[in-house]
């Protein structure tokens, strides 16, 4: 029972961390490409960088994802 709890557990976190992370990138993909006359080429660099992080982190939580799926016995999408 303590493995499907931690499992579920698990699963909710990542499905949480995955909407985080792509509502996240959303914000910072529209200010680097939406704002980016309004901000200086140094910010616009960062918010670049950003993105390419965050994609990496949803990515991940995808990743745990299909861990968590995978220990509960559910198909995994």
């Amino acid at each position: 029972m303590n493995n499907s709890s931690s499992a579920n557990s698990l699963l909710k976190r990542a499905n949480t961390a995955m909407v985080v992370f792509l509502v996240l990138f959303v914000v910072v993909a529209y200010l680097a490409w939406g704002l980016e006359a309004q901000f200086p080429l140094m910010l616009i660099a960062v918010l670049h960088f950003l993105q390419i992080l965050l994609a990496g982190l949803f990515k991940l939580s995808y990743v745990v994802r299909l861990i968590a799926q995978n220990q509960l016995g559910q198909p995994l999408r």
